[in-house]
């Protein structure tokens, strides 16, 4: 009898480890539910912050995206539980000037990049060359699904020359699927003509090439993403957001549907203050 007792006393114990227990023994939509909070965004994780001495909004120093997903090290459940939450609520921001986002991103399965939600990089002349190649989707990913795309100018002694981009960003707006929202931050940078400037001459030259694609070519080419856009002359931000493509009709009832947003840019650009360089004033509409 005692022998048995022994052996009975044995396997419960070699059993009863392997078992999960606490938070691990909860049934998986449970776990996936409280991470759901675990990981909600607060606004001091924030990756940008707003500054009242005119230099606007600006990329935080100290902002980690590692630290918002520590979480995900406590053990190999957790992380198989909470990833696709952790990359939803996480705002990835790349710093680095080399990075090449597409090949690190390309470690990611299928699911985990449509989870991500917002990407930010820091852009210099090499960045805005390469929006070209991104053809129909951000950086090129149909995978993903983004929420917000944020470009922030390098801050540095460089002058960023964006005039020399402007037809080349109007050209992937007018086809860039899988961005709700496509912001530029100035991010206290230099910029050549002034950056208000430059986002205004942007939204010209979108109202003057979708009007060219609608009715001066055959057949007609509208744009696959209509943006509406706004300046936020305090902040330094531009940010565009995406609508669905805008029916054909004739064109005087399009030129009446584009009358508020001409009249808008028209306000806008008086509000510009002067800058000597003559490509500020270069008109696209």
């Amino acid at each position: 009898m005692a022998s048995q007792t022994v052996t009975s006393d044995l396997s419960i114990s070699l059993v009863a480890p392997s078992e999960p227990t606490g938070f691990l023994a909860l049934p998986v939509e449970i776990r996936i539910s409280i991470l759901e909070h675990v990981f909600e965004d607060e606004l001091e994780n924030t990756s940008f912050s707003y500054h009242e001495d005119s230099k606007g909004v600006l990329l935080r120093d100290d902002y980690s995206a590692a630290g918002r997903s520590a979480p995900l090290l406590v053990c190999r459940q957790i992380y198989n539980d909470g990833s696709l939450a952790a990359l939803r609520r996480t705002d990835f921001v790349v710093t680095n000037m080399f990075f090449n986002i597409p090949e690190r991103l390309s470690v990611f399965q299928p699911k985990q990049l449509e989870a991500i939600r917002s990407i930010a990089f820091v852009a210099d002349d090499r960045h805005f060359r390469k929006l070209s190649s991104w053809g129909t989707c951000p950086f090129g990913m149909p995978e993903l699904r983004l929420d917000t795309l944020t470009i922030a100018l390098q801050r540095s002694s460089h002058w960023h020359y964006l005039f020399d981009y402007t037809p080349a960003i109007v050209k992937l707006l007018r086809q860039l699927e899988g961005v709700k929202r496509f912001v530029f931050v100035r991010n206290n940078a230099r910029v050549k003509g002034s950056f208000r400037t430059w986002c205004n001459r942007l939204v010209g030259l979108m109202l003057k090439v979708d009007h060219q694609e609608r009715y001066m070519v055959e057949p007609p080419n509208p744009e696959k993403v209509w943006w509406t856009w706004n300046f936020d002359a305090g902040a330094q931000v531009f940010s565009l957001e995406a609508c669905p493509s805008k029916m054909m009709v004739d064109e005087e009832t399009y030129m009446q549907q584009v009358l508020p947003l001409m009249q808008a840019l028209t306000t806008s650009i008086e509000a510009e203050e002067w800058n000597p360089d003559p490509r500020s004033r270069i008109m696209y509409y």
